[in-house]
């Protein structure tokens, strides 16, 4: 009489509630231990397991776990990323232009200057002074008797004088002033100093290269998100421990 297939689960349900064959499993950060090993029973416990001893079987569970830790890990980092599923092009650019370099040279400044002064004024100036003149005088001399209280005119003058006076001032005459400024001279310097810069352009670029159509794109995503990374697992421990044989 054959002796049943000692399982997994079996193992396990007669360790615990005391231990587990799982207490040493080391598993990366972004991992469940208690989902996984839930999973792990599920997926190989039709299956005899291949070493039936449950403290080498634990043993085993440590070395296998460290020996696939990074492949692990990269799942989940993978798994991890951020990224817009309808592009397939996303480049970073940055890159540092610098120059350094001194510059010297002599400065020369002429100053040319030609100013011409040329005013003319004209003083045209008529004046007309036309005078009447008329004068009348007139002188009377009275006397008084001696048997008379009243005076009684002994002479009387008369002066008449009359003219005009006419005449025309005109001031006439023409001021004109003319010249020539020039200013000449350089003004010679130096100059000296340096010539440095630094420049960093900084650039994204990303979209759809036309390669592959956004509906494609999407149904690749679509396929990633039912690969389950608890299952890969699964199977891969039942590849290592278990003999799948039903």
């Amino acid at each position: 009489m054959s002796q049943p297939n000692l399982t997994l689960i079996g193992i396990e349900s007669y360790l615990n509630p005391d231990s587990s064959v799982f207490d040493d499993i080391v598993l990366p950060e972004g991992i469940e231990k208690d989902l996984l090993v839930d999973s792990i029973l599920m997926r190989s416990g039709e299956f005899e397991i291949l070493y039936p001893d449950p403290d080498f079987l634990k043993s085993a569970i440590n070395v296998w776990s460290r020996k696939y830790y990074r492949t692990f890990e990269k799942w989940v980092n993978a798994l991890n990323i951020e990224y817009d599923p309808l592009f397939n092009y996303d480049r970073t650019e940055e890159y540092t232009d610098e120059h350094t370099g001194s510059n010297s040279g002599n400065n020369k400044q002429t100053n040319n200057l030609t100013r011409t002064n040329d005013l003319t004024r004209t003083d045209d100036l008529t004046r007309a002074d036309n005078l009447q003149n008329s004068q009348n005088d007139t002188n009377t001399h009275s006397e008084k008797a001696y048997n008379d209280a009243n005076f009684v005119e002994s002479q009387k003058d008369v002066s008449v004088l009359s003219g005009s006076n006419t005449g025309t001032v005109k001031n006439t005459g023409t001021v004109k002033d003319s010249g020539t400024v020039k200013d000449t001279g350089d003004i010679t310097g130096q100059f000296a100093g340096q010539d440095a810069w630094k420049n960093t352009h900084k650039a994204r670029l990303f979209g759809n290269i036309g390669v592959t159509t956004s509906q494609q794109m999407l149904q690749s995503e679509l396929d990633i998100a039912r690969w389950s990374l608890y299952e890969h697992i699964s199977d891969m421990f039942c590849n290592e421990f278990c003999i799948m044989v039903y």
